[in-house]
C-alpha cells in the first residue's frame, strides 16, 4: 500500500527552519518527516499504517466469524499475551 503525498512549497523564517533541521537531526528524521509527525501530533490526527490496518481488519474478520476473543479489561488481556509467550 503507498500511501499519497501532496507535494507542496511554504515558507519558513531561516532561524525556524534551522531549529526543525536541528530537532529532526536529534530524532534521526529528516526535516520533511519531522515537520510533518509535528503538524499530525499539533492535529491530532494520525493515519493508520499498513500493518495497524491488517490488524485492523483481522479483527474485525475474527468478529464476524466468532473466532475472536473479546476482553473488557487489558489485565486480562495482558495476562493472556504472557502465557501465550
Amino acid at each position: 500500500m503507498v500511501q499519497e503525498k501532496k507535494l507542496t512549497s511554504i515558507r519558513l523564517g531561516k532561524n525556524l527552519y534551522a531549529e526543525l533541521k536541528k530537532k529532526a537531526k536529534q530524532e534521526n528524521r529528516s526535516v520533511n518527516n519531522y515537520i510533518e509527525t509535528a503538524l499530525m501530533q499539533s492535529l491530532d490526527f494520525y493515519e493508520p499504517n499498513e500493518e495497524t490496518i491488517a490488524a485492523m481488519e483481522e479483527v474485525e474478520e475474527m468478529t464476524k466469524n466468532g473466532t475472536g476473543e473479546s476482553f473488557t479489561v487489558v489485565r486480562k488481556m495482558l495476562e493472556k499475551l504472557r502465557d501465550e509467550d
